[in-house]
């Protein structure tokens, strides 16, 4: 949206009478429009430039879409509806009423002119703001002012525009017939095309045109400058902030990566020693089991190598001292020992009486441990008879005393 503009010079004399007094914050000299001859920005000013040639539009953007993102889907889609280039149109997020990451609205501008308003401007004063952002806005009430053939309006804190009154006129018919609800009261701050008021008139909506007429409505007056319009300072160029953060960033990204580089390489090491460990292992198992079978158990199945180890030493013992039957009492007990750690029993009591039989009170987990440790030790090749299993108030698991014979059993002399 553009439109021919007049001399600026009347402009902001004219603007000047019109928007200073009512502006306490500003002070005097509170809103000047730029001109190429006049000084730089003072201290308290704020600048203004024709809304005309900065409109505020609307785009419709996803919530999750957030950041410098939202900000090239926004300008994709402005440049799609005006027919422009990317180069040739430069937007601005519009902030106001604390909508700072799900905006919906971008002011519009071109790259030039912002260039020399900036110049213009200088760094002083506290913005340059488009003219129909300096208007008082607030929920529920539309202000209109006009000067030098251009209208001005605030649609509420989220809208505005500048506009010749012939174009301004439809906005507004549009903008009535797209709201959802009508606004509360039309503050014009100045006279207004009669075509205007008659159509606010047609729809009931009360024309006010002063602060008196609006508290008379029962209507707090619209306030200047409280919806985050600072903000839109047409000054602030975001690339150049993301253009800084680049480069305090992009100094990191070689150390970076050189870290990336070398836990990836410490990594790939320590997965080929664990793998080497692996292979290791599984090497000297396989060379013990055949070391086992060659010479231990040459039959049957390999389930516990230390305890049919210490079997077969206890037989080749038995065999070497000439005794058919009988197991040196160290040979049982170093048997005993490796099947009782095997099966997780804690010995309470290991007693050896003369009729060569050793008494082993031990304390397992339940009865079922209690069977099963017995077992282990039959199948060991061990003679042995459960005397009793009980568990005691204050024990943990269960009790049990077994005797143990010093003779292998008939059916183990075949076993392997």
């Amino acid at each position: 949206m553009k439109v021919e503009r007049q001399s600026v010079n009347a402009r902001s004399e004219a603007y000047s009478e019109r928007v200073q007094a009512p502006f306490d914050d500003g002070g005097p000299d509170g809103f000047v429009y730029l001109a190429a001859e006049k000084e730089p920005l003072r201290h308290r000013q704020i600048g203004l430039v024709s809304g005309a040639e900065v409109p505020l539009l609307p785009v419709a953007l996803p919530d999750a879409l957030q950041g410098y993102a939202r900000e090239q889907v926004a300008q994709r889609q402005v440049c799609d509806s005006l027919g422009a280039k990317a180069e040739a149109v430069e937007i601005r997020p519009f902030t106001g009423s604390g909508l700072k990451r799900n905006w919906n609205r971008a002011i519009v501008a071109d790259p030039d002119s912002l260039k020399r308003w900036r110049e213009i401007a200088g760094a002083g004063g506290r913005a340059v703001l488009p003219d129909y952002l300096a208007l008082p806005a607030a929920d529920g009430i539309w202000v209109v002012s006009g000067s030098d053939g251009m209208l001005q309006a605030r649609l509420g804190p989220h809208d505005g525009f500048s506009a010749t009154p012939a174009v301004a006129t439809q906005l507004l018919r549009l903008a009535l017939a797209e709201a959802e609800t009508l606004p509360k009261a039309l503050y014009a701050m100045s006279a207004l095309p009669a075509s205007i008021e008659a159509m606010f008139s047609e729809r009931d909506v009360p024309v006010a045109s002063s602060e008196a007429d609006l508290q008379a409505l029962d209507l707090e007056p619209p306030r200047r400058l409280a919806h985050g319009e600072l903000g839109c300072d047409l000054r602030l160029d975001p690339r150049a902030a993301r253009n800084r953060l680049a480069s305090r960033v992009l100094p990191w990204r070689w150390p970076l990566l050189a870290g990336l580089v070398a836990v990836s390489l410490w990594s790939a090491t320590q997965i080929l020693a664990i793998n080497s460990f692996r292979e290791e292992a599984a090497r000297v198992r396989a060379a013990t089991l055949q070391v086992v079978r060659e010479s231990f158990v040459p039959e049957g199945p390999i389930l516990d190598i230390r305890t049919q180890v210490s079997r077969a030493l206890a037989e080749a013992r038995v065999a070497a001292s000439g005794q058919d039957d009988s197991v040196a009492m160290l040979d049982l007990m170093g048997l005993m020992t490796d099947v009782l750690m095997s099966e997780g029993a804690k010995p309470i009591l290991l007693g050896y009486v003369a009729d060569e039989n050793i008494r082993a009170v031990l304390q397992v987990a339940d009865f079922a441990a209690a069977e099963t440790l017995a077992g282990a030790l039959r199948d060991a090749g061990l003679d042995v008879r459960v005397v009793e299993s009980r568990a005691e108030d204050g024990d943990e698991g269960v009790r049990t005393e077994l005797e143990i014979s010093a003779r292998q059993t008939e059916q183990a002399e075949g076993r392997p």
